[in-house]
């Protein structure tokens, strides 16, 4: 179905958009039921020409809100409605021309579901977890897979600036590996689906200290943390002093440590 609503309008992805259209139906319905869309309020990201919003619609959400930022994909998805492609009856549903970084959500209670350019990830997913003021309950995100496995290194014991600030609002499920082939056109890497509940276990933790002493930690990758912080912002008695407290080694590197153990440190340090 997917490939013939690409013939029937001659679309073409746009290489400016970072566009690769989901082509396969199976892998389109199955992330369509990673969360519960029934009766839920949805936001559908980037949706292109409908192909996931169709699985969406069939799942009887309550309300639906696809954020789409082509004016071509607007047009082709007012067309289908039009021509009662989706079947829209019970669904209060919506088409926004909007840059989805300057969409905030009007439902308190909602989910997220996106299949987004890959250089988008991140501040997506920033925007979500920190920035409106209303936090999706879940998100399905469909990723690039290198940056899906640097999201979960929390599994492994291991961090990266991607997993430490977004398992400090939420937790994390693998759902799916997405074959390059699966799209046209074909990218160059293979991609995933994430599942992110939210949930703000470190809210006593202010979130700009969090970032910025992030930036500190991250500054020389292969430093060990103490160098770090010492590198001309912290005394490194006084470091040295909080590591002790917290029975962290003075030897530890960023990596080595949980976001439990980094969100202990931006609590201790001041600044």
């Amino acid at each position: 179905m997917s490939l013939e609503i690409l013939k029937k309008y001659k679309i073409k992805a746009k290489k400016g958009l970072w566009q690769n259209f989901l082509v396969n139906d199976k892998a389109i319905t199955k992330i369509a039921n990673i969360t519960d869309v029934e009766w839920k309020n949805i936001i559908e990201v980037w949706p292109g020409y409908g192909a996931l919003t169709e699985k969406l619609v069939e799942l009887n959400p309550k309300s639906l809100n696809l954020v789409e930022l082509d004016p071509d994909m607007i047009e082709i998805l007012n067309d289908r409605v039009e021509n009662d492609d989706f079947d829209l009856e019970n669904i209060d549903f919506t088409v926004n021309r909007k840059d989805i970084l300057k969409y905030e959500p009007q439902d308190k209670e909602y989910s997220v579901i996106a299949n987004i350019p890959y250089y988008i990830t991140s501040p997506i997913l920033r925007h979500f977890l920190y920035n409106v003021e209303n936090k999706p309950e879940t998100m399905v995100i469909l990723m690039q897979q290198e940056v899906a496995e640097k999201i979960m290194l929390n599994f492994k014991n291991k961090s990266s600036v991607l997993s430490l600030f977004i398992e400090k609002k939420s937790d994390v499920t693998y759902e799916q590996d997405v074959p390059k082939d699966f799209f046209v056109p074909s990218p160059k890497i293979d991609s995933a689906v994430l599942l992110f509940k939210y949930n703000n276990k470190f809210e006593e933790i202010d979130d700009d200290k969090f970032f910025k002493l992030i930036k500190i930690w991250f500054a020389a990758t292969r430093k060990m943390l103490v160098k770090n912080f010492t590198n001309g912002w912290f005394e490194k008695d006084y470091i040295i002093q909080v590591f002790n407290e917290l029975w962290i080694e003075k030897t530890v590197r960023w990596e080595d440590l949980s976001v439990g153990e980094w969100c202990e440190l931006v609590k201790k340090i001041n600044i």
